[in-house]
């Protein structure tokens, strides 16, 4: 990948160290059969605060916190020390790789709100142990502390007031020069929590004022750029609900409650600093706020009338993710949406043409072509005319291929792996994004500091030579996956 603010030194980056620089190595262990309290003594004994739970093979197959001990055995009416390590044991346990980055590792715990991550090696061979004791050693901590302090708030105005703390964490990111796409991640995971509370608030909102638990089972997503992983900013929002199909009878009153809840939603979110979408894009549109058998209508609407009134809604969406609620009902949309788009070639080559009817702006010297005219004069607007054709051209070829990622980064990977993209394009298109990625992030937070609206225009002449040299190969290496796309797709034969 590129990083183009600079060269560095790694040591100079505490979220770009290995987990093998920072990770315990004599890991306390135990046996799945072993007594709970053994189990104790062994953590008392040796001063930590939990223990890894391996198989006879010497893999590791659990985890047992202190949280675990209270929780599953001490807080009990009769505590049973007599009870197995694999009774209490998380079996679900996360790891990580000795030479993954740190931030990995704070992502995972941020992810999953866990204290303690297993370093395994391919082979799943025990290494050792990261807890929230080494990341604050190294002080990766404030990510770790926001998520705590979501799950303390209990209005929308509360949690407003962690946007803030949102926002440090990631100029610190950026001040050890972290990759835009591990930028990208940890605040989406950030955004996601705040999102799941918000939602949590909502239905106790609705609750409260007496219109109950929801009817049937749900689930909230998110689309276009939060769908996409590829928030830095509190971008506009793009969302929706999705509902289980009831009898005609109570249809109608599931409707209306989920439109209130949705509502409810996107006034929490707006307050929180996410703008309302302008095209209307949002969990308290009825167009967005439908049953199971709705969404699918309409995708399948979109798909067989390919009207260009629809083009854009139909790209939003198809990036979408799920955030919370029944993810069986999330599957079973993505299943037909994922089916539909891959074995319908009209829909692809649709979706192709609209693209390709704009190019990057280079000229035929190799040249970066901007705004000729008015206030954006000598200015590139790399959203509109760079980074949405990498976006839509790669989600071509994801949705062509049955991939189900929705992130841009993972659905080049992913084609990597299934041999459409060659290695060296993999790497090319990566770095490409990467640089488009932290123009975009840097420029926007350079505007944010001035109470600047971000936007995506970035001034030719303002780069370093290096920059532009940057910037101009990854225009090259967009310009060429329109060039694959078009041939893949056949739209010179159209």
């Amino acid at each position: 990948m590129t990083n183009i603010t600079g060269d560095h030194l790694i040591e100079e980056q505490p979220l770009r160290r290995k987990v093998s620089d920072i990770y315990t190595e004599k890991v306390v262990t135990t046996l799945p059969m072993d007594k709970v309290g053994d189990v104790a003594k062994k953590m008392s004994g040796a001063a930590v605060s939990s223990v890894v739970v391996k198989a006879f093979n010497g893999k590791p197959v659990g985890i047992i916190t202190e949280r675990d001990l209270v929780r599953k055995v001490l807080s009990t009416d009769s505590p049973d020390l007599e009870k197995k390590a694999h009774e209490i044991m998380c079996p679900d346990i996360i790891t990580v790789r000795p030479n993954d980055f740190t931030y990995q590792a704070l992502l995972m715990m941020v992810k999953h709100n866990i204290s303690h991550i297993v370093v395994t090696d391919e082979h799943d061979v025990l290494h050792g142990i990261i807890t929230i004791k080494d990341l604050i050693r190294n002080r990766n901590s404030g990510a770790i502390s926001i998520v705590r302090q979501i799950e303390e708030k209990n209005t929308f105005s509360g949690l407003a007031e962690m946007i803030n703390e949102v926002d440090q964490v990631q100029q610190a990111l950026l001040s050890e020069r972290s990759y835009a796409s591990e930028v990208c991640a940890l605040i989406t995971e950030l955004y996601d929590r705040i999102t799941r509370k918000i939602i949590q608030i909502a239905e106790a909102q609705m609750v409260t004022e007496g219109l109950g638990a929801p009817p049937v089972n749900y689930c909230f997503i998110s689309m276009g750029s939060a769908g996409r992983k590829e928030q830095f900013s509190r971008t506009d929002q793009d969302n929706g609900i999705i509902f289980a199909d009831s009898i005609k009878a109570s249809a109608d009153m599931a409707a209306s409650y989920f439109l209130t809840l949705g509502k409810k939603i996107v006034i929490g979110l707006e307050e929180c600093g996410f703008m309302r979408c302008k095209g209307e894009v949002m969990a308290d549109n009825p167009r967005w706020c439908q049953p199971l058998s709705a969404w699918k209508s309409n995708v399948k609407m979109w798909v067989d009338t390919l009207d260009g009134k629809d083009i854009r809604n139909m790209t939003i969406f198809l990036d979408y993710r799920y955030i919370t609620g029944d993810e069986n009902i999330y599957d079973k949309l993505k299943t037909y949406t994922t089916t539909l788009f891959r074995d319908s070639k009209h829909a692809l080559l649709f979706m192709a043409e609209d693209d390709l009817k704009h190019r990057v702006p280079l000229n035929m010297f190799g040249q970066i072509i901007t705004n000729k005219a008015g206030s954006k004069r000598k200015l590139i607007n790399l959203k509109s005319t760079v980074m949405v054709h990498l976006v839509d051209c790669v989600r071509l070829f994801a949705l062509r291929e049955g991939i189900r990622a929705t992130n841009s980064f993972e659905r080049i990977q992913r084609l990597g792996e299934c041999g459409v993209f060659k290695a060296d394009d993999v790497e090319y298109m990566h770095s490409a994004y990467e640089t488009l990625l932290m123009f975009r992030i840097r420029n926007g937070l350079a505007r944010l500091k001035k109470n600047n609206p971000p936007d995506y225009y970035v001034d030719i002449n303002s780069l370093s030579r290096k920059e532009k040299g940057r910037l101009k190969r990854a225009l090259i290496t967009v310009s060429r996956l329109q060039s694959l796309t078009a041939h893949a797709f056949h739209v010179h034969k159209a």
